[in-house]
């Protein structure tokens, strides 16, 4: 009887073992499907438009947890960097710069700067001077230089 048991357990811990090893759930994988990141099968599926993915991300910058948030700054950088500037991004980035995670506000800061908009400046001098975090105050500052220092060229350049 004992050995039964002990079989029972050995059988029940090798399933138990093997089911551990797919680290997502189906939920979570239809989650971040659904948020635009790749999951760990393997699957041919048409590119995503762009209307799509631009409506995605700006809804990811609203997302509950701050990774996401910050995942969907740093995409939205990445697009902006591609060519696939819109100015869509503009309103829903400085509304990012409140959030309450740090890593989250510098992600942003990036974002508007690769987004180029020239009404971003006063909110990044605001940044500069009121943002409690010292990282995302030298991203800010950084940006806010190398925007000034852009404008100045492209007004010497007109004269």
């Amino acid at each position: 009887m004992p050995l039964i048991i002990l079989m029972a357990i050995v059988v029940a811990a090798l399933i138990w073992w093997r089911k551990s090893e797919r680290s997502n759930t189906l939920n979570e994988r239809a989650y971040l499907r659904s948020r635009g990141y790749t999951s760990d099968e393997r699957e041919e599926r048409r590119p995503i438009p762009r209307d799509s993915r631009l409506v995605g991300l700006v809804d990811s910058l609203d997302d509950v947890t701050p990774y996401a948030r910050q995942r969907a700054a740093e995409e939205i950088a990445l697009m902006c960097e591609e060519g696939n500037k819109d100015s869509r991004f503009y309103a829903p980035l400085v509304a990012a710069l409140d959030d309450n995670s740090a890593a989250v506000r510098g992600a942003v800061v990036i974002a508007l700067e690769k987004l180029g908009d020239a009404r971003a400046a006063d909110r990044l001098k605001r940044v500069v001077e009121l943002d409690d975090s010292i990282h995302v105050r030298a991203i800010a500052k950084r940006v806010v230089e190398k925007m000034s220092a852009e404008d100045r060229a492209e007004s010497g350049q007109s004269l």
